[in-house]
């Protein structure tokens, strides 16, 4: 189950469809070829629809030569696929040999079982030969660039998106500069209205303030040290333990060390925001929030943990909400990093990533 999924993860329905086609079409034109030569229109020759005349004339050949193309096109194109193309490339002088020797051997069997008259004794058994090697570079040269057309749309895809998030982003932040003072301006007089006994609700809107205040700062910033994402998570959370009262703990597990290293801004907040909204705040028992940033071989590698309810369809979060979608974006253009969600323990959900 585990190998089909990540099967389903580099093949799509099309690309099976386009996989089998080719070969259904490569066996009719290699079976029509054959039967004209073996004097299929002269008096006596079996039909050109005749079944046995079809596998004996091609259709075993190419049928044995799908099922070893399998594991070969697996380990060249699924397991290789983090590495160079040179190096998928190479390994076809260790595949090709393999493929053009169980063929061959198996076809002969098969001939054998059957009875069938072939060619294979003598000079001719070279042009045999020949003609599964010209049928191995056939097909993975078709797979291969098929392969390189689909990852160039791809990439062209998600550099549209990017732009268009980007674009988004600036326009955003062109937005967050022409309003930051009055903001500010009006929290300042909200709190001079509030009276001096109801100092809790004053440090509320200075903490709002702040938030906004960081925000606006973050967006006219490529950077931001860890210390300063941290303090504005920490406020963030603050506010929100407000509303949630006792069904919200959080932590922080920090090492000082990391402090003065900086990030893209607003990377963790999605992600907090993401856990708090759907993990805890729709579970009515307490639950804890644990953010923990530490560095391992020179790397930095950040977890964000909730034990609240949990998310059953990992991969359909990506596709409801446009914080998780863009974070996950951003650590994979800026960071090369993925964006990893696991089961926490003994429940709610664990997000990490290393950067």
């Amino acid at each position: 189950m585990k190998l089909w999924n990540k099967i389903n993860q580099y093949v799509s329905k099309q690309d099976l469809v386009l996989f089998l086609s080719f070969y259904v079409f490569s066996t009719i034109m290699y079976y029509t070829a054959s039967w004209i030569s073996w004097g299929g229109f002269k008096k006596g020759h079996p039909s050109y629809f005749d079944v046995e005349e079809f596998f004996a004339s091609g259709g075993a050949q190419f049928l044995i030569s799908f099922f070893v193309t399998i594991p070969i096109w697996y380990i060249t194109s699924v397991v290789l696929r983090k590495y160079k193309l040179r190096v998928q490339l190479l390994s076809h002088i260790l595949f090709l040999p393999l493929y053009i020797a169980i063929c061959y051997y198996s076809l002969l069997g098969v001939t054998k079982i059957f009875g069938w008259a072939m060619y294979w004794g003598g000079y001719k058994v070279i042009w045999t030969l020949y003609s599964f090697m010209l049928f191995y570079f056939v097909q993975f040269g078709f797979i291969h660039a098929y392969g390189y057309f689909k990852r160039f749309k791809k990439e062209e895809k998600e550099k549209a998106i990017l732009r268009e998030t980007t674009l988004k982003s600036e326009i955003t932040a062109l937005k967050s500069q022409l309003n930051p003072h009055f903001l500010h301006n009006l929290f300042n007089s909200i709190n001079a209205t509030i009276p001096k006994e109801n100092e809790r609700t004053r440090e509320l809107i200075i903490q709002l303030s702040d938030l906004f205040r960081y925000q606006n700062y973050a967006s006219q910033n490529e950077f931001v040290t860890i210390k300063e994402e941290i303090d504005f998570i920490q406020s963030y959370l603050e506010l929100m333990q407000i509303r949630l009262k006792e069904r919200l703990n959080f932590a922080f597990k920090v090492e000082k060390e990391v402090y003065h290293h900086k990030i893209v801004p607003m990377l963790l907040q999605p992600l907090v925001e993401n856990a708090v909204n759907h993990g805890i705040a729709t579970k009515i028992t307490p639950s804890t929030l644990r953010i923990t940033i530490e560095k391992q071989n020179d790397r930095l590698h950040i977890s964000i943990e909730d034990t609240g309810i949990g998310i059953i369809n990992k991969e359909s979060v990506f596709l409801t909400g446009l914080g998780l979608s863009n974070t996950k974006m951003r650590l994979d253009k800026i960071y090369n990093s993925e964006l990893k969600i696991e089961d926490n323990v003994p429940t709610g959900t664990k997000i990490s990533f290393t950067i």
